[in-house]
């Protein structure tokens, strides 16, 4: 595979701009809707029950996806499911008109989700193929600070919107991203090898992700490692920053939702500065350094535990709080684009997809497992939530000591 010299190439910019579009626009989707059904209903546990319905399709679907990203053209393939993205949002628009709020609301984040499932390997298997090895760490840190933006930006923008003009205005502006996403991926230069499909189609996806399991398990067992270290941020780690900051905050050290909202930003800053971190530390961001990431991130959860547990000052409790949320999300981050840019250059081009959904589908599994194990050790230590943090950082430690990788593999 013949790799671009630069960095910012014609192709790679292309892509990020496209990129950064489409997230910003399913990110409208993602922060709008939920919130309009919620204003509408009044009903917080509707709200999780359709956010946690509509994840079912893209656990599913993610090996599919990464089939699609490895069998077909990558360029193509998102410049589909982002044009699909926009005829959805339209048709949900009228089916409102039709269908109940709820059974509508369920109906497109179920297509929603689907969607997402195509693209989201695709994006992944794409990067390795528009810059060279060396600049891998590099184009990944540059996309997990895209998505860092749109993250912020999204809810700003569809806060706004959504507050002065309403819900259909919202939407289309979330069209008009999405539209504008599908013309620049197509003007992208992926490049695509096609492979023959002699089997009947259910055999070649069951075959397809045999093969990428069979690579982590065996041929590269850093790979199988990378998937177990997902599987324990998901169950340990990234919960914890999205469930409990606003129960340790709002409810357990009575601040007002503001708080709420400054201390999720400064961990989001976390986040974005752990994207930086691999390009600031040259050699030493390589795969043989990830169980270290890992264990900062757990000692950190233990050391908020603590600090919650017997801090007496609720000042000096938030700050603790905010510090280690921090360090674990400047910990996660550094280590996904490690982790990532790994699997980019090591896996094979027809198996790239095939490991990146793999790895997704661990990490979501692991999160959604642990909502519903947090919803109930919260439910009976709400007044003493450390104690949660101790159980979760304790055990996800043990299981960071067993995780060594090395470059023998």
């Amino acid at each position: 595979m013949e790799l671009t010299k630069k960095l910012w190439n014609k192709d790679f910019i292309l892509f990020m701009t496209g990129l950064e579009l489409s997230s910003i626009g399913r990110g409208l989707l993602r922060f709008i809707i939920p919130l309009y059904v919620l204003n509408a209903t009044g009903s917080p546990v509707l709200i999780g029950t359709i956010l946690a319905i509509s994840a079912i399709p893209f656990i599913i679907l993610l090996p599919i996806g990464g089939v699609s990203a490895d069998r077909f053209s990558k360029k193509k393939l998102l410049a589909l499911m982002n044009f699909s993205t926009a005829i959805i949002i339209i048709a949900y628009m009228g089916l409102s008109n039709v269908l109940a709020l709820v059974p509508a609301t369920i109906i497109f984040m179920l297509l929603l989700s689907t969607l997402e499932s195509m693209i989201t390997p695709s994006t992944d298997a794409s990067i390795p193929s528009l810059v060279a090895a060396d600049d891998l760490i590099k184009a990944n840190s540059i996309n997990w600070l895209f998505s860092m933006f749109s993250e912020v930006g999204a809810p700003i923008l569809g806060g706004f919107i959504l507050a002065r003009l309403g819900l259909a205005p919202a939407l289309f502006v979330s069209v008009a991203f999405c539209i504008m996403a599908t013309v620049i991926k197509l003007m992208v230069k992926i490049p695509y090898a096609k492979q023959d499909i002699s089997q009947r189609l259910l055999n070649s996806i069951v075959g397809d992700i045999r093969d990428g399991i069979r690579f982590a398990v065996k041929e590269n067992t850093i790979v199988g490692k990378i998937f177990l270290m997902s599987l324990v941020i998901g169950f340990f780690l990234l919960p914890i920053n999205y469930v409990v900051i606003s129960v340790l905050v709002s409810t357990y050290l009575e601040m007002r939702e503001g708080i709420v909202g400054l201390v999720q930003g400064i961990v989001m800053l976390g986040a974005s500065a752990g994207a930086v971190l691999p390009n600031l530390l040259g050699k030493k961001a390589n795969i043989t350094n990830a169980r270290f990431l890992l264990l900062i991130s757990c000692i950190a959860l233990i050391f908020a535990g603590v600090g919650t547990m017997w801090s007496t000052n609720s000042i000096l409790t938030l700050l603790i709080i905010t510090a280690s949320f921090f360090l674990i999300m400047l910990s996660i981050a550094t280590l996904a684009v490690i982790s990532s840019s790994y699997i980019g250059e090591k896996t094979p081009e027809h198996l790239l997809g095939k490991v990146v959904s793999l790895d997704y589908m661990v990490a979501w599994l692991g999160i959604i497992i642990s909502n519903y194990v947090l919803g109930f050790l919260l439910n009976h230590f709400i007044a003493t939530p450390g104690v949660v943090l101790l159980i979760y950082g304790g055990i996800a430690t043990v299981c960071a000591l067993f995780l060594k990788i090395s470059e023998n593999f």
